[in-house]
């Protein structure tokens, strides 16, 4: 090891006539990440140029062939459904495959790659590749580790830094800028779950006692707030500040709250949920940890300019606050203000929880409902349900045409009412209003009484018009398909197919996208592929340059110019069927007629019910 150590420093030391930057003491640097535990790939683990997930775009507008961005890390698993485990730096992450024809990892060189249409970029101006420079020096592998720091050395920035600084001056002090990285990586285990923040702290403290320079008022001020966390005394049990403070452990970085929407953290939201579902009880305690600067497992993530940032408890409290107030939130704009809450609470606390709640659970444009509030909704479900009835008829009466309802039918299809009472006030509720607002109910009538739903769509099904004067993105005609896609019925599926092969090609793709959507999971999973499947023969070519005035914000293939809509129906099969294939624009009629028999081929191991060949 030590004549490793030794070839390896005068390798380095010869380099720095070029890079001009002093070489790192590779003994120093061993012994740092030894005594700080920093991840090391096992022994078999190959090091790769790993895909960053990220595109340089060549022109003024991103497109599918902009060369993809890597970099060094190790690979330590290739899954069989295709997606890789890497060490990237510090870090393990999971790359899974992008709809681009791009590998998730190269062949690992430290060459110069020109960034062509259909080359990629390679990245060595990132403090993971600092880091796989040390790993590479603790392995003993002194020629790829010369390399590695070659490359390093000529960076002006860091691309991954949270911070934007300079690359130059911090490589002047290797072992600092290895103890920079060993904080960042504490920093982010303490989003982890299960983590350990007592031995976190202890490898803060470790750190800064060997490197003051390390001491920056940001980082200075985490480690106090850690050791504010760990010395507080544990609340009493199912109180508030104990729901909070257990919620608040649950790793979660969801820029918007959304506590009764379907994501990846549903589960891990249930403290916070129980915490709104107590009402107005919950007010109070919630005020008075307000300003408490407890540190969380919630990181507000970097956009834009602004830097990631861990919250602290007392931001939780006040986000679940304004969850509470509805549509009165004392300042919407987000800005965290305590007085203004606490003035908010002093107005309020008189009145009763009920009446309260039903003030708040819209919200008003002049004597016009503009939008429904979600927690006041679910709160009124549970405590107070004999009042829904009637706010179903107070938004039919005082909605506007845009006002979505979709919050108050999913209160009142879970609320605590006898089924056959919560499937008449949303039949009554699902036959007025505009053709959007019908479409909500009708979806959350249809989780709870499909056959009663089908009943009621089909007249609406009838009547649809086969185009739309506005834009085909979010248009309520093809919105119906999130209705039908949680009917299981196969003549209401055939209706539906009769209208979207008659409809206008943009509306017809529109009305297919969401039957490959994620947030579906299983759900009629046969009838959403032999619904798709019913359009492998459809030749018609929806052309974005036809109607522009129709192709605005998101819609159905945004990303294709032209594209014929089997094309678009065996992408959306290879969706739900996980293919690997990545179409993109460019490619040949050949390329297209073989990955359709590639979809037939998959497609014919399904057991697909008949929905029938409509004209």
């Amino acid at each position: 090891m030590k004549t490793q150590l030794s070839c390896l420093m005068g390798v380095l030391f010869a380099m720095t006539v070029v890079v001009r930057v002093e070489p790192p003491d590779a003994k120093t640097l061993t012994e740092i990440a030894a005594r700080y535990r920093v991840p090391m790939p096992p022994k078999d683990a190959k090091l790769v140029l790993a895909h960053t997930e990220g595109w340089t775009v060549l022109g003024n507008q991103s497109t599918s062939r902009d060369p993809g961005i890597y970099s060094p890390a190790y690979l330590l698993e290739e899954k069989a459904d295709g997606s890789i485990v890497i060490l990237r730096g510090m870090e393990r992450q999971t790359l899974r495959k992008y709809k681009r024809d791009e590998p998730l990892w190269r062949a690992f060189s430290t060459e110069e790659v020109e960034s062509k249409l259909g080359g990629y970029v390679v990245s060595f101006d990132r403090l993971s590749a600092f880091v796989c420079f040390v790993q590479c020096v603790a392995r003993g592998d002194n020629a790829t580790a010369q390399r590695i720091w070659q490359r390093v050395t000529s960076s002006k920035w860091w691309s991954d830094s949270r911070f934007g600084e300079p690359a130059s001056d911090q490589l002047k002090d290797p072992p600092l800028l290895l103890a920079r990285c060993l904080f960042d990586h504490l920093r982010h285990g303490l989003l982890e779950e299960r983590a350990d923040w007592s031995d976190i702290r202890a490898q803060m403290k470790d750190l800064f006692d060997r490197f003051p320079k390390l001491k920056s008022p940001e980082r200075s001020q985490l480690f106090e707030e850690l050791s504010l966390t760990i010395r507080a005394k544990t609340p009493a049990p199912r109180s508030v500040e104990a729901l909070l403070l257990d919620w608040s452990r649950q790793p979660s970085n969801l820029r918007h709250l959304g506590l009764f929407y379907e994501h990846p953290t549903i589960e891990a939201d249930a403290p916070a949920r129980e915490l709104v579902l107590r009402g107005l009880d919950a007010v109070p305690e919630l005020l008075t940890l307000l300003d408490d600067r407890r540190i969380t497992a919630h990181e507000d993530p970097a956009f834009m300019n602004a830097r990631a940032r861990i919250r602290r408890v007392g931001e939780l409290a006040n986000l679940l606050l304004q969850e509470l107030a509805g549509w009165e939130r004392p300042f919407w704009d987000g800005v965290q203000d305590v007085a203004k809450l606490r003035a908010w609470w002093a107005k309020n606390r008189g009145q009763s929880e009920q009446e309260f709640l039903v003030k708040v659970v819209f919200r008003r444009d002049g004597d016009k409902i503009a939008s429904v509030s979600e927690t006041p909704a679910r709160t009124l479900a549970l405590k107070y349900p004999e009042t829904l009835s009637a706010l179903c008829e107070e938004f039919l009466k005082h909605a506007t045409a845009e006002a979505y309802p979709f919050e108050l039918a999913e209160a009142v299809a879970g609320a605590r009412l006898p089924k056959d009472v919560r499937v008449k006030v949303l039949s009554e509720f699902a036959q007025r209003g505009s053709l959007q607002q019908r479409r909500c109910v009708l979806q959350n009538l249809a989780r709870i009484d499909g056959k009663k739903c089908a009943e009621l769509l089909v007249p609406v099904l009838k009547r649809m018009a086969t185009d739309v004067a506005g834009s085909y993105g979010n248009c309520p005609e093809a919105a119906m398909s999130h209705v039908v896609m949680e009917v299981d019925d196969d003549s209401t599926w055939r209706d539906y197919l009769r209208v979207v092969k008659r409809s206008s090609v943009g509306l017809r793709m529109e009305m297919m996208e969401p039957m490959s959507y994620g947030y579906i999971s299983d759900k009629n999973r046969g009838r959403r592929l032999a619904f798709l499947a019913a359009f492998l023969d459809d030749g018609a070519v929806r052309d974005i340059s036809a109607e522009r005035g129709k192709f605005d914000g998101a819609f159905a293939a945004f990303t294709f110019r032209r594209i014929e809509v089997r094309d678009f129906a065996a992408m959306a099969i290879a969706s739900i069927l996980i293919m690997d294939d990545a179409p993109d624009e460019f490619w040949t009629p050949a390329e297209w007629t073989a990955f359709r028999e590639r979809v037939r081929k998959k497609l014919s191991a399904e057991m697909l019910p008949n929905l029938g060949t409509p004209e």
